[in-house]
């Protein structure tokens, strides 16, 4: 939503300036202004601030907002403890780490932070309309009132004050561009412009300064705008939680699923090896441990050994699965001829080719019987014993 301006009158009032077209529409009424003011900013007329430009070294921000109070304790009337000090953007720096800081009372900013938030405006910005001019040397007339940028300080006069203080302040500025004609007959200088002659020119000037980046916000530190805990705009964010829990099931449904298959799979191949066991060694009675160790104690000298059968068998499941399309049938084992009979499913005859040398890169020795086509299917025999 578009930011909405106002300027804070003498008696509470404001008067509100919102974008319209390439222009901007004024008025008493608050209109386009979000809950508590998110997207207002309130002009001061600045006249209780004091504007100041000096170097701040610090090494980062925190530590040149708590520098800053005592680089201007000298240039204050009042103790620093009484004061708010407020600095410009750290972007907005020069390279010598001069930095544009606002200073106004402690019981002033109070009071108009109170005013603001009786209008329910608790979060709404706040700026001084000097901190608000131009870089340079001016002076802009307004109703009542004179805004100044001179050197290294900006302020906000009261225009009754007259002639007098006006040279005294321009006396060691020779350029001083000056926008409004009495500002610039008083001072027998040449006008560089109109200022403004009403209220409503001056809160469109201070709207389109703003907009173009100017400004010090008087909200920092204490005096920093807090937002309350509330579920306010949570219906945003209904369809985003509505997809996040829609994700967040199918996740879990998939982690079960393939729990459940890999807990399947398990099974399998613990049927699978106590059918191997009663096969193999009848007398174990389906022990694949005691199978394991007859296996074992089987395993004699006169050429190389033949692997336990459980090892065997995950040389040839590690096989198969570098075979795409491949799955074993069935697998036999002969505990006198140490050897395992494996019936292959493949997708081609090639493929019992590129199994059987798979294997015999594994350190046993395999070799192919007959093959057949059943179906679409490829079927193969292959016989896996210890390499001599």
């Amino acid at each position: 939503m578009s930011r909405i301006y106002a300027l804070l009158q003498p008696d509470g009032s404001l008067l509100v300036a919102r974008p319209k077209g390439s222009g901007w529409a004024v008025g008493k009424e608050i209109k386009g202004v979000e809950t508590r003011g998110r997207n207002l900013t309130v002009f001061l007329n600045g006249l209780d601030v004091l504007g100041l430009s000096t170097p701040i070294p610090a090494r980062n921000e925190n530590e040149a907002r708590k520098a800053a109070p005592f680089v201007v304790e000298d240039d204050i009337a009042q103790s620093v403890d009484d004061s708010h000090v407020a600095l410009s953007d750290p972007g907005k720096s020069s390279a010598d780490n001069v930095r544009h800081i606002n200073v106004v009372s402690n019981d002033t900013l109070e009071e108009t932070v109170k005013t603001l938030s009786d209008r329910g405006l608790d979060e709404a910005e706040i700026m001084a309309a000097h901190s608000l001019l131009p870089p340079g040397n001016t002076l802009y007339e307004a109703p009542g009132l004179v805004l100044g940028r001179l050197g290294a300080r900006s302020f906000a006069i009261d225009a009754s004050l007259g002639r007098d203080v006006l040279i005294s302040l321009c006396d060691s500025h020779e350029e001083v561009s000056i926008y409004g004609n009495q500002v610039a007959q008083a001072l027998e200088r040449q006008a560089s412009g109109s200022g403004a002659g009403s209220l409503e020119a001056l809160v469109t000037q201070l709207a389109t300064w703003a907009e173009q980046g100017s400004g010090i916000r008087l909200r920092q530190g204490a005096f920093e705008a807090r937002r309350p805990i509330d579920l306010e705009g949570i219906g945003h964010w209904k369809f985003a939680g509505a997809l996040a829990a829609i994700a967040a099931i199918g996740w879990f449904a998939s982690v079960i699923l393939q729990t459940n298959a890999m807990n399947t799979r398990a099974q399998q191949l613990d049927d699978l090896s106590v059918e191997f066991a009663k096969v193999g060694w009848p007398e174990a009675n389906g022990d694949v441990r005691l199978a394991l160790a007859a296996a074992g104690a089987g395993n004699g000298a006169g050429g190389q050994a033949f692997p336990s059968l459980l090892d065997a068998s995950a040389v040839i499941y590690d096989a198969i699965a570098q075979v795409e399309g491949s799955e074993l049938r069935t697998l036999r084992y002969d505990r006198s001829r140490q050897q395992i009979t494996a019936t292959v499913a493949f997708q081609s005859f090639a493929d019992v080719d590129r199994l059987t040398a798979i294997l015999n890169t594994s350190g046993l020795s395999a070799r192919s019987g007959d093959s057949r086509q059943s179906g679409t299917r490829v079927i193969g025999d292959l016989t896996l014993e210890s390499a001599s």
